[in-house]
């Protein structure tokens, strides 16, 4: 405890200019990390007095750089801000959780594989959702209320691609609140959707029997009215219309093959 208070009344002597710098060395090796350690605690809880389960959301580099703490950082082998807060906090928080990390922290093979980490660890430890839940669930508010926006910015800002690179195959893109711009003005789109949607979901065994048998409610019921919207301006009709010429192919082509 007297090491501790030696250590922080240095640190306060820095920080109000009676001295100008920390001793010579006062950072290298192990004793230095721990000193540092002192410091970053005593700065953060109770020099700025920021409580300890809002250092994430409060604490950036400029919070340590601006107190004198960066170059003790750097005699540390340290660049990242993030790096000095598990040296004084060990296994309290993890580097996501943090308002701002670094600019390349989700890029590269690395960074993908970090995202993919936490967007599983959220989805499945921290929300607990069940896996038929994430394509209602997660959409840019989810990336937003948990601090990930760089993750969904790495991904093209798109919450299905995200998800696709999490559980491979796992979902289609239109079972998502939002698809990618344009998505529904691309016909191999529609129809791998409308194909998906009679046949797998809804049971059809042809396009005759869904010619007769799907309604206008099917789309609204399994949360397709943006599709139904955007591709047929919401008319059964439209769909109608297409479902034909669907049939019309299928049996041009069966009449070759025959």
């Amino acid at each position: 405890m007297v090491e501790r208070e030696k250590v922080i009344k240095i640190f306060r002597d820095v920080l109000n200019g009676r001295r100008t710098r920390f001793p010579n060395h006062f950072f290298v090796g192990d004793q230095g990390k721990k000193y540092l350690a002192f410091l970053t605690c005593y700065l953060i809880e109770e020099y700025l007095g920021i409580p300890v389960e809002e250092i994430p959301r409060k604490v950036k580099a400029e919070t340590l750089w601006n107190h004198r703490l960066r170059p003790a950082a750097h005699v540390c082998g340290w660049k990242d801000f993030i790096r000095v807060i598990e040296n004084a906090y060990p296994g309290k928080f993890k580097s996501w959780e943090f308002n701002q990390v670094s600019n390349h922290y989700w890029r590269g093979e690395n960074g993908r594989k970090r995202a993919i980490e936490v967007v599983r660890y959220i989805i499945e430890e921290k929300c607990k959702l069940a896996h038929h839940e994430i394509p209602l669930r997660i959409n840019h508010r989810f990336f937003k209320d948990y601090g990930l926006g760089g993750i969904l910015k790495s991904f093209g800002d798109s919450p299905y691609q995200v998800i696709n690179a999490v559980y491979p195959g796992h979902f289609q893109p239109w079972e998502f609140a939002n698809v990618p711009m344009n998505y529904w003005k691309n016909s191999e789109n529609i129809k791998q959707m409308l194909d998906w949607f009679l046949f797998q979901k809804l049971g059809f065994s042809s396009y005759e029997e869904a010619l007769i048998k799907l309604k206008r409610n099917d789309f609204f019921q399994y949360r397709l009215t943006g599709f139904f919207q955007r591709a047929f301006d919401l008319r059964l009709f439209k769909v109608q219309q297409w479902i034909r010429e669907q049939k019309n192919i299928h049996d041009h082509l069966k009449s070759i093959n025959d």
